[in-house]
C-alpha cells in the first residue's frame, strides 16, 4: 500500500504499541480475575503468563514484518500466504473485534474512570461517545499532528504510572497480604479463562505492524518496537497489579470493573483515587487514539485489493476508513458491556492472531508481496520457536476456556460465520 503519511521512527512505534496495550484491560480485568481465581497470587501468575505469551507473539510478528514489510496486519499476511478468503476473514475480525470493539471498550472505561462526577443531565455513555468521535475526527482530519501528540501523551502517561506505582508501593510496604476467598489452587478452566481475559490487555503488542509501510526502515524498526513495547507493558502490568491486589481485602476488589479506583481509595483515600482516575482516563483516551490510527490501515489495504468498498481505498481511503471505524465503535458503545466485550474480544483476536503467526511455516511469497530472503536469517529458528509457543499457548488456553465456559465461543462463531456469508455473497456478485 502506497502512502504519503509521515515516516514513523522507533519512539513513535514503541509509543503506538504501548498505547495500544495499556488501555482499559489492566484497569478492569483484575477484579474479575480475582473473583475467578480466589487470591492475588494466581492473578499475578496469570498476568506474567500473558506477558510471556505476548512476547513470543511479538517475536513471531517481527519475523512476519521482515517477510512482508507492508501495512495491513493479519489481513495482509493471511491473504498473501494462505488464501484471499483467509485474509478477508481476518480483515472482518480486525475491523469488528480487533479495533472497533476495543475502541468501544476503552471509551466505556474512560467514562467510568472520569476523575470528576458528571452532572445528572448528561446521558449515560455520552462521554464514551464523545471520546470516540474526538479521536476519530482527529485522525480523519489531522493525522500527522494527532500522531505526534499521541507520542507525547503516551510518554506523560508512563511517567504518571511510574509515580503512582511508587506511591502505591510505599503505602503498602509492610502490609500483610489481603485476605483470599480460596485456599486451594484454582481449576485449570478458571485459570485459562482468566489468561484469555488478560490476553486482551496484551493483544495490542502487534500495533506497529499495521503501519509497517509508514515506518523508517520497517524490517529493522518494527520488530524492535514490538519487543520493546511488549516488555515495557508487561513490566508495567505486573507493577500495577501488585499494587492493586495488595491494597484492599478480597470482597472489596473481586468482581469489580473499577478495581483500580477501589484500590486507590483503600491505599490513600480520595486524592489518590482522583489521581488514578485521571491516569486511567488518559490511558484509555490514548488507547482509542492509537487504534484509530492503526485500524483503518487494514480496511484501506482490503479496499485496494478489491475485497472492501472502494471508497476506503485510494487517496482518501484512510480518512474514510477512520470514519467507518468511528461509526461502528459508537454503535458498540451503546450496545455492549465491559465483561461481555472482554470474553468475546479475547477469544476472537487470539484465534486470528495464532492463525496469522502459523503462516511463518509457509513459503515466503515473491515480490511484490514478499522479499527474496528468509525472515531473520540468523534467528529463524528462534522466531519459529517463539511462534510455536505462542500458537500452542493461545489455542490451549482457548480450549480450556471453551470447556469451562462454552458460551464464550458463541460471539466468535457468529463473527466467523458472518464473514463467510458476506464472502459468498461478494463472490457471487463478482
Amino acid at each position: 500500500m502506497t502512502t504519503d503519511h509521515p515516516r514513523h521512527g522507533l519512539p513513535t512505534l514503541v509509543a503506538l504499541v504501548v498505547a495500544g496495550m495499556i488501555g482499559s484491560g489492566v484497569f478492569t480485568t483484575s477484579g474479575y480475575a480475582l473473583e475467578a481465581l480466589g487470591s492475588p497470587g494466581p492473578v499475578l501468575v496469570a498476568w506474567a503468563v500473558g506477558g510471556g505469551v505476548a512476547l513470543c507473539g511479538a517475536v513471531a510478528y517481527g519475523a512476519l514484518v521482515e517477510r512482508r514489510p507492508q501495512s495491513g496486519g493479519e489481513y495482509l499476511y493471511l491473504a498473501r500466504a494462505v488464501h484471499p478468503f483467509a485474509g478477508f476473514l481476518a480483515g472482518v475480525v480486525s475491523f469488528t473485534a480487533g479495533f472497533s470493539g476495543p475502541i468501544a471498550l476503552a471509551a466505556l472505561t474512560c467514562e467510568q474512570y472520569l476523575p470528576v462526577p458528571l452532572p445528572s443531565w448528561v446521558p449515560e455513555r455520552m462521554v464514551a461517545t464523545l471520546v470516540v468521535l474526538v479521536c476519530g475526527a482527529a485522525h480523519a482530519g489531522f493525522g500527522r499532528f494527532a500522531t505526534r501528540a499521541g507520542t507525547v501523551i503516551v510518554a506523560v502517561k508512563m511517567l504518571v504510572i511510574l509515580v503512582l506505582v511508587a506511591v502505591g508501593e510505599f503505602v503498602i510496604a509492610g502490609r500483610p497480604p489481603v485476605a483470599a476467598a480460596a485456599t486451594t489452587a484454582p481449576s485449570a478452566g478458571a485459570f485459562a479463562a482468566t489468561v484469555t481475559w488478560i490476553m486482551f490487555s496484551y493483544i495490542g503488542f502487534n500495533q506497529a505492524v499495521y503501519v509497517a509501510a509508514e515506518a523508517v526502515e520497517p524490517v529493522r524498526t518494527v520488530p524492535r518496537a514490538l519487543v520493546v513495547g511488549t516488555l515495557v507493558t508487561t513490566a508495567t502490568y505486573l507493577l500495577l497489579n501488585d499494587v492493586f491486589l495488595r491494597s484492599a481485602p478480597y470482597d472489596v476488589l473481586a468482581g469489580r470493573a473499577d478495581v483500580a479506583s477501589r484500590a486507590a481509595l483503600a491505599l490513600a483515600g480520595p486524592a489518590f483515587d482522583t489521581a488514578l482516575r485521571s491516569l486511567v482516563a488518559l490511558a484509555t483516551f490514548t488507547s482509542v487514539a492509537s487504534m484509530m490510527m492503526t485500524g483503518p490501515r487494514i480496511t484501506t489495504c482490503m479496499a485496494e485489493d478489491g475485497v472492501f468498498p472502494r471508497w476506503c481505498g485510494g487517496e482518501h481511503g484512510v480518512r474514510n476508513s477512520v470514519l467507518l471505524h468511528t461509526t461502528l465503535a459508537v454503535l458498540l458503545v451503546h450496545q455492549a458491556t465491559i465483561l461481555g466485550l472482554l470474553g468475546y474480544l479475547g477469544v476472537t483476536l487470539s484465534l486470528v492472531s495464532a492463525l496469522t503467526v502459523a503462516t511463518l511455516w509457509l513459503p515466503a511469497a515473491p515480490p511484490p508481496y514478499g522479499v527474496e530472503s528468509a525472515p531473520f536469517p540468523r534467528a529463524a529458528v528462534a522466531a519459529r520457536v517463539a511462534a510455536s509457543v505462542y500458537i500452542v499457548a493461545t489455542l490451549g488456553f482457548i480450549g480450556l476456556l471453551v470447556r469451562h465456559e462454552p458460551r464464550q465461543l458463541l460471539g466468535t462463531a457468529v463473527t466467523f460465520a458472518s464473514a463467510g456469508l458476506i464472502w459468498l455473497v461478494m463472490r457471487r456478485r463478482s
